[in-house]
């Protein structure tokens, strides 16, 4: 698949589920949102369809995300399903960490390819306030397993807040500096209800990199396995690396290759902005038989394609927890 702007799509990411056991407040209003009936979430038989749909239109790449995909009952099985499929080559998770503990050696065994892992501070108190509630020797002890489990290339993305976390920089920087890890800084994207760059938190990459600079100078990295929108470094001596996501500052979509799919069943072109189809409605009909059923699916691909923007609009109508993040 091409879009009209030339972009291949090969890169599909599938949110499992609208619930969370954190409730981040860069990624749900205080309240909490209102989470979808059980019978508006795809059934694992209906991802798995759509996913090997989009295989034989050239997916070759897939991200579980969610909401926590962790919390979602069976969810190595949905693993070693998606592995199974010819024309996968790689297939990642996006987690808070907290159940890593208990699941890091059955992902690996079942098929996973990589980890990526979201933690927005060092410190215990910030963790519990940031998440409203979590325990953050939870994620310490989850990432020990993760590395113990023999993942490697394991992301940590950490978002940026000014006033919140950004005086933790160079405590990030430290602790990959010892652990084969590529952390991850990413700028705050606002959610849902207010615009995309919350100016009193937002912070650029540009003075995100001057504080990383403090503990060691910064190597470039040309070549990496897994792509991605992230500009990589290492620190000289250091085990670990280091990527800056610039998605508000320097907006990455002239290379954006991805689709998602929402845990409801919508095929969406864009996080931010473009549009989207309803698949759960067309695997859910009763009218189409099973060609008419591939050739309609086939068309919502297409069709989510062709609205793919040049550049993100900016503003983000919709919360992280119900599209992925």
């Amino acid at each position: 698949m091409i879009d009209k702007h030339s972009r291949k799509i090969s890169y599909l990411r599938i949110s499992v589920t609208d619930m969370c056991n954190l409730r981040c407040v860069y990624c749900m209003p205080p309240g909490g949102t209102e989470l979808s009936r059980k019978e508006e979430i795809l059934s694992f038989e209906e991802i798995l369809k759509i996913i090997k749909h989009g295989v034989s239109l050239g997916i070759n790449k897939i991200r579980i995300t969610g909401g926590e995909p962790l919390v979602r009952k069976g969810i190595t099985s949905l693993v070693r399903h998606i592995t199974g499929i010819k024309g996968i080559d790689d297939i990642a998770m996006t987690t808070n960490g907290v159940f890593l503990k208990e699941f890091a050696t059955e992902l690996k065994s079942s098929g996973l390819s990589r980890l990526n892992i979201s933690l927005d501070t060092m410190r215990e108190d910030r963790f519990h306030d940031i998440t409203r509630g979590g325990k953050i020797q939870e994620v310490f002890e989850g990432v020990e397993e993760v590395l113990k489990a023999g993942f490697k290339r394991t992301k940590m993305n950490a978002v940026v807040m000014r006033g919140t976390n950004d005086d933790e920089i160079q405590d990030f920087v430290r602790y990959i500096l010892e652990r084969d890890i590529e952390l991850r800084f990413i700028e705050l994207m606002a959610s849902g209800w207010k615009n995309m760059a919350d100016e009193e938190r937002f912070m650029p990459t540009s003075e995100i990199m001057e504080k990383v600079k403090e503990v060691g100078d910064l190597v470039p990295v040309k070549q990496r396995v897994g792509g991605g929108p992230a500009t990589i470094y290492r620190i000289k001596g250091g085990l670990g690396s280091i990527g800056f996501i610039s998605a508000v500052s320097k907006a990455f979509c002239s290379t954006c290759n991805r689709l998602r799919l929402t845990s409801d069943g919508r095929l969406r072109s864009c996080l931010l902005s473009g549009g989207e189809v309803d698949v759960k409605d067309i695997l859910r009909s009763s009218d189409l038989n099973e060609k008419e059923l591939a050739e309609a699916l086939t068309e919502a691909f297409i069709k989510v394609t062709t609205m793919k923007p040049t550049v993100h609009s900016g503003k983000n109508n919709a919360v992280m927890n119900q599209i992925g993040g």
